[in-house]
C-alpha cells in the first residue's frame, strides 16, 4: 500500500501555501511593471522573473505562461475598478448623474492613479489572441455593468436587464475606452480631474436616453395592467 506523502513543513513560521501565494503576488507585480513599460509582446518570462527576483521555476508553479498571467493581471485590475466604484453606484437612490458621477471618479481613479493599469487593460491585453480578446470583452462588459447599476439603482431593477440601457451603457463605454486610451499615451492636454471631469460628463449624457427608456418601460408595464 502506497503511504501518504508528508505534509510540507512550515518554512520560518510560513505555510507553504503562503510561500506560494506570496509568490504569486509578486509575480503579478512584476508583470504590471514589465507588461506596462517593456509592452507584453516584448516581454519575456525571464524579464518578469527578474523584476519578481524569482527563478522561472517559480514562475510557473502560478502560471501556464506569459498570457496567463497577463489574463491574471487585467483580472485584478477589473476586480480592483469594479469594487471602488460599487459603493458610489450602491448609496446614490434614485439620483442617476450623482450615480454615474460617482462611478466615472472611482473607475478613472482606479484606472489612472497608476497608469500602468490602464496601459494593461486597453493597450497591452489588445490583439494578443483570441482566447484573450475574450477575456477583454468580458473585462469591458465590467465597465457596462457598472453603468446599468448606476441605471438599476436609479430606475429600478429593469434597468439592469434592459437591452436598451445594455446598448446606450456599451455606447458609453467605448466612448470612454478610447478617451482613456487616448490619455494613456499622452494624447490629451488634460490632467487626471480633467479625465474626471469629462468622464463625468459622458456617464451622465446617458441619463436622458435611460429616463426616456424607463418612461417607455413605465407606459409598457401599465398598458400590460
Amino acid at each position: 500500500m502506497t503511504s501518504a506523502p508528508e505534509p510540507v513543513r512550515p518554512w520560518r513560521g510560513v505555510s507553504a501555501e503562503q510561500r506560494v501565494s506570496e509568490r504569486r503576488e509578486r509575480l503579478l507585480a512584476a508583470g504590471l511593471e514589465v507588461f506596462a513599460t517593456r509592452g507584453f509582446l516584448a516581454s519575456k518570462v525571464r524579464d518578469v522573473c527578474a523584476e519578481a527576483r524569482l527563478t522561472e521555476r517559480y514562475f510557473y508553479e502560478s502560471f501556464a505562461d506569459k498570457e496567463a498571467l497577463l489574463r491574471a493581471v487585467a483580472d485584478g485590475i477589473v476586480a480592483d475598478f469594479v469594487a471602488a466604484a460599487a459603493p458610489s453606484v450602491a448609496l446614490v437612490g434614485s439620483d442617476f448623474d450623482a450615480a454615474a458621477g460617482g462611478a466615472a471618479r472611482a473607475v478613472i481613479s482606479s484606472l489612472t492613479d497608476d497608469p500602468r493599469r490602464a496601459r494593461i487593460l486597453f493597450i497591452e491585453i489588445v490583439g494578443v489572441s483570441p482566447a484573450l480578446e475574450d477575456r477583454r470583452r468580458v473585462l469591458i462588459g465590467a465597465l457596462v455593468d457598472v453603468i446599468r447599476g448606476a441605471a438599476a439603482t436609479a430606475f429600478g431593477p429593469w434597468a439592469h436587464a434592459s437591452v436598451e440601457v445594455e446598448l446606450i451603457a456599451r455606447a458609453v463605454v467605448g466612448a470612454a475606452q478610447e478617451l482613456l486610451i487616448a490619455y494613456v499615451r499622452d494624447e490629451l492636454p488634460i490632467d487626471q480631474e480633467g479625465l474626471v471631469v469629462n468622464f463625468r460628463r459622458l456617464f451622465v449624457s446617458a441619463s436622458p436616453a435611460v429616463a426616456a427608456t424607463a418612461r417607455e418601460q413605465a407606459r409598457d408595464e401599465r398598458g400590460i395592467r
